[in-house]
C-alpha cells in the first residue's frame, strides 16, 4: 500500500474512518417520537432522501442519515416494493379476494401528495401475487412513462398510461418450458432504453429475458439453472458492456457474467452456501460490484481491472467476492409461522454510501464507502493538501478520471489528470471534509478524504 502524505490532522481522520470500517444500524427514531417498524422491505434513495417500504407504510428520511424519519403514506399497509423516477410507484400486499388464505398485490402510484390505486388487478386475485424482485419504469419514445410489473405465474403486465390500463404480454412455449410466465424481476439500467428481467422457464433452466421497444415485445435466451433467478445487472468497464446475473441457488458460481449480450456466460468462483442466496446484484461503470445475499451478508467484488476479473485466454470468469464490512448479524432461528424468518432484504447505493435493509431483525444498516476495510484500494492515493488551502497535489498518472464529492454524494470537481501529478485548484470550496476518488486508466478504483480548512 502506498504512503499517503498529509496533513497531521488529515491523518488522524484517515486512520480513524480505515478501521472503522463497519456497518452501522441507522437511527430509525421518528421526527415525532417512536421508532418506525423493523421490518423493512425494500429500500429507494431518490433526490438524497432515503425511503423505506415496510410492514407499516412508506417512510422517508429526508436527510438520509436517519433519526428524522416522517410518514409518506400507506401506513398500516405492508409495503413490499418502491419503484421511484419520473413516478413514485408503490406494491402494498392484501388479502387476496377469491381465496383469503393467500396474498395479492395492488400497485399505488403517488400523485398530488398522495398515493392513488392504479387499475391493475382492480378485484385483487390471487395470481397478481408478485412483485418478488423488483418492477420497473421507462419513458418512450413519446414521453409516456411506461410500467412494467412482473407477476410469477400471471407473466408481464404493461401499461403505457401511468397505470391506468394494462396489457398482459402472452406466454411463449421455448425449449425448457413456458417463457414471460414466472417473472421474478424486471429492471431497467441508466445510460440504455432496454429492459431486462429474469424468468423462471422451468426448475433446472432459467432465462434473461428483455425488451428493447419499451416493454411491447420480448425475447427470452437460456443462462442456467438458478433455482430462483431473483438478480440481474448491467454496467460498464472501459466502455464493455457486462451483464451478471444471480439466484438462490450459488453452486455454480456467487454471480454469472457475460460479455457478449448474454449468448454466453460464466459463473465466478464460489465460497459456499455464505454467498448463495443472491437476490440483488449493484455498482457503477469502473467500479465495484455488490451482491446481496439475503441469508447472510453483503459482498463486495475483490478485483476491478481491465477485464473485470474476466481470465480472457482461459475465459472464464474469475471475480472473487468478500464481505463488504462487519457487523450484520442475521439470526438463523425461524420465528412463528414458520415460514418467516430472518433475511436482508434489500441494498441500494450513494456516491459514498451503502445501505441494507432486513426483516424482523435491526431494520436499516449503513457502510461508508470510502473507509470500507475490504476495499483494497481505498486510502492507498497519495494526496497533499497545501499550507494556504488552495491546492490539493494527487500523485496518480496521466489519463486518470479524478473526482471529488461533497460528504453528501454531490459531485463537486471531476478532471482528467494530464500527468502524473494532478494539482486540483480547491480555493473556492467551502471548509468540509471532501471525498476524493480516482479511477485509473485501467480501471481501478481508489478512494480517500481530504480536508478544506
Amino acid at each position: 500500500m502506498k504512503k499517503i502524505t498529509l496533513l497531521m490532522v488529515l491523518l488522524l481522520i484517515s486512520t480513524m474512518f480505515t478501521f472503522a470500517a463497519a456497518w452501522q444500524k441507522l437511527d430509525l427514531t421518528k421526527v415525532g417520537g417512536g421508532t418506525i417498524n423493523l421490518n423493512i422491505n425494500k429500500l429507494e434513495l431518490f433526490e438524497g432522501k432515503l425511503y423505506a417500504a415496510t410492514y407499516d407504510g412508506i417512510w422517508v428520511s429526508p436527510s438520509a442519515n436517519g433519526g428524522d424519519w416522517e410518514a409518506y403514506g400507506l401506513q398500516g399497509q405492508n409495503v413490499s416494493h418502491l419503484c421511484f423516477g419520473v413516478m413514485k410507484l408503490a406494491n402494498v400486499i392484501i388479502t387476496a379476494t377469491d381465496d383469503v388464505t393467500k396474498t395479492a398485490n395492488k400497485l399505488y402510484k403517488y400523485v398530488d401528495n398522495s398515493w392513488v390505486v392504479t387499475s391493475l388487478n382492480p378485484t385483487g386475485l390471487k395470481t397478481f401475487n408478485g412483485v418478488h424482485t423488483s418492477m420497473a419504469q421507462i419513458q418512450d419514445g413519446n414521453n409516456n412513462t411506461v410500467i412494467i410489473y412482473p407477476t410469477w405465474g400471471n407473466g408481464i403486465w404493461r401499461s403505457a398510461d401511468g397505470g391506468d390500463t394494462w396489457t398482459n404480454y402472452a406466454q411463449e412455449d421455448v425449449a425448457d418450458g413456458k417463457a414471460y410466465k414466472n417473472v421474478l424481476s424486471i429492471r431497467s439500467f441508466p445510460g440504455t432504453t432496454t429492459l431486462y428481467g429474469t424468468d423462471k422457464v422451468s426448475g433446472n433452466m432459467q432465462y434473461m429475458i428483455w425488451s428493447t421497444d419499451f416493454g411491447v415485445t420480448w425475447n427470452n435466451r437460456a443462462v442456467g439453472n438458478f433455482f430462483n433467478p431473483y438478480s440481474f445487472f448491467v454496467r460498464k468497464v472501459n466502455n464493455v458492456e457486462y451483464m451478471y446475473f444471480g439466484g438462490q441457488n450459488g453452486g455454480s458460481g456467487i454471480v454469472w457474467c457475460s460479455l457478449d449480450a448474454g449468448v454466453s456466460w460464466q459463473g465466478s468462483p464460489t465460497a459456499g452456501v455464505p454467498q448463495w442466496e443472491v437476490r440483488k446484484i449493484i455498482g457503477d461503470d469502473d467500479g465495484k460490484v455488490y451482491t446481496l445475499n439475503t441469508i447472510t451478508d453483503v459482498f463486495v467484488s475483490q478485483l476491478n481491472n481491465a477485464t473485470a476479473g474476466w481470465d480472457l485466454e482461459e475465459g472464464l470468469y474469475n471475480e472473487t467476492f468478500a464481505s463488504a464490512g462487519t457487523g450484520i448479524t442475521i439470526p438463523s432461528t425461524r420465528v412463528a409461522p414458520a415460514t418467516q424468518y430472518y433475511y436482508l432484504s434489500d441494498l441500494v447505493k450513494s456516491a459514498t454510501k451503502l445501505y441494507v435493509s432486513a426483516i424482523m431483525t435491526d431494520g436499516i444498516y449503513v457502510l461508508d464507502l470510502t473507509t470500507a476495510v475490504n476495499n483494497p484500494n481505498a486510502n492507498e492515493l497519495s494526496i497533499f493538501v497545501n499550507a494556504a488551502q488552495t491546492e490539493l497535489v494527487v500523485n496518480t498518472e496521466a489519463g486518470a478520471k479524478i473526482s471529488i464529492y461533497n460528504v453528501t454524494g454531490k459531485l463537486i470537481k471531476a478532471i482528467v489528470a494530464s500527468q502524473a501529478k494532478a494539482n486540483i485548484n480547491i480555493k473556492n470550496l467551502n471548509a468540509s471534509v471532501y471525498v476524493l476518488k480516482v479511477i485509473s486508466v485501467s480501471g481501478e478504483l481508489s478512494t480517500n478524504r481530504f480536508i478544506k480548512n
